[in-house]
């Protein structure tokens, strides 16, 4: 099955991640090459197994270093390798259902098109100064693309969420749409130390009989206050249950808008507030969660059914992993990410 110009364009995310595959590579030497594993009638070298250990390594280097580095690094060949098996036994089954030709025409002229290149003689130029083929290009094209593509259209496109489907969901998971309860409020912080507690206090039940007498509440805030809420007149929120100081959580939520309370002492310091908004509990509506819960169910699914056929992949075609490098038993990763950057 063929499938149509359009479908096969680069995505953007791996036109971008040519700036590190891009990056100079050493002279290839004419050796007779280590082979690491065959894939049908494929092989992975070790050098190309080195190259891209060598990339997820530059990653690494931004997070780690000395004998941690060399962990991670190591931790990691068995992951590099797996997805590598992966991505080839993808690219293979591309082979079947794409007409390949157009889609390494298709794959070049977006990468053209993404580096501003004019002309076959500027991308052979830049290859050049890269100490890059283009073929060598067109391979990592392909290895970027390919495989997010067959997965795309061999496991994504085939999941179906039906209404019934919603239904259950949303019953199941009611409470992940109910919005609770919530509050807004203004306050004046006053904080204090054990040594000057008392005075504190003191000066907080003044700023409480301020109030009680008509002061406005916004400007008293920026004038006494010592917290950062000051900035916007005391305003704070909202905050549902369960995200404030306990001992305000109880008053706050007893009020109604305008009314004050405090001081309420806390660790440090003493709270006058006042109410100003208090929405109820609100339940989003199925049809209004409906777009939400599709995705939900899709990327619960995708999971699930992408386990299910890298294994499918794995059984069905003839891998062999040398024992220096790893076990022909292996079950495949169930995604292609192997870290920073790595995966379609």
């Amino acid at each position: 099955m063929r499938r149509s110009r359009e479908a096969l364009r680069a995505p953007a995310a791996a036109i971008a991640l040519l700036g590190v595959c891009l990056a100079p590579m050493a002279a290839r030497a004419e050796i007779v090459e280590e082979i690491v594993a065959k894939v049908n009638n494929s092989m992975i070298t070790r050098t190309q197994l080195q190259e891209r250990l060598s990339v997820y390594e530059q990653q690494l280097r931004s997070k780690y270093s000395g004998d941690e580095l060399d962990a991670k690094t190591e931790a990691a060949l068995d992951g590099l390798l797996r997805n590598m098996i992966t991505e080839t036994l993808l690219v293979q089954r591309a082979e079947v259902l794409l007409d390949l030709d157009k889609v390494r025409k298709n794959l070049l002229d977006d990468f053209k098109k993404q580096q501003k290149i004019q002309s076959d003689e500027e991308l052979d130029q830049l290859l050049k100064e890269q100490s890059m083929t283009r073929q060598e290009l067109l391979d990592t094209l392909m290895r970027l693309s390919i495989p997010h593509e067959i997965i795309n259209y061999e496991v994504r496109r085939k999941i179906s969420v039906s209404d019934k489907d919603i239904q259950a969901y949303y019953d199941q998971h009611r409470q992940d749409f109910v919005r609770p309860e919530r509050v807004v409020f203004r306050e004046i912080v006053l904080l204090y130390e054990e040594a000057n507690k008392e005075e504190v206090q003191a000066r907080a039940e003044a700023v409480r009989r301020e109030l009680d007498a008509g002061k406005d509440f916004g400007e008293l805030a920026a004038e006494v206050s010592e917290v950062s809420s000051k900035e916007r007149g005391g305003l704070v929120g909202p905050y549902t249950k369960g995200e404030l100081n306990s001992a305000i959580e109880s008053q706050v939520f007893a009020l109604k808008p305008g009314e004050l309370a405090g001081p309420i002492e806390t660790a440090r310091a003493f709270h006058i507030i006042r109410l100003e908004t208090k929405e109820g509990e609100q339940v989003t509506p199925l049809p209004d969660a409906k777009d939400t819960i599709t995705e939900k169910i899709r990327d619960s699914r995708f999971k699930q059914n992408l386990a299910v056929y890298l294994e499918a992949l794995w059984k069905e075609n003839y891998i062999y992993v040398y024992p220096k490098y790893g076990s022909s038993e292996w079950k495949p990763m169930d995604t292609l990410e192997t870290g920073p950057g790595e995966g379609p």
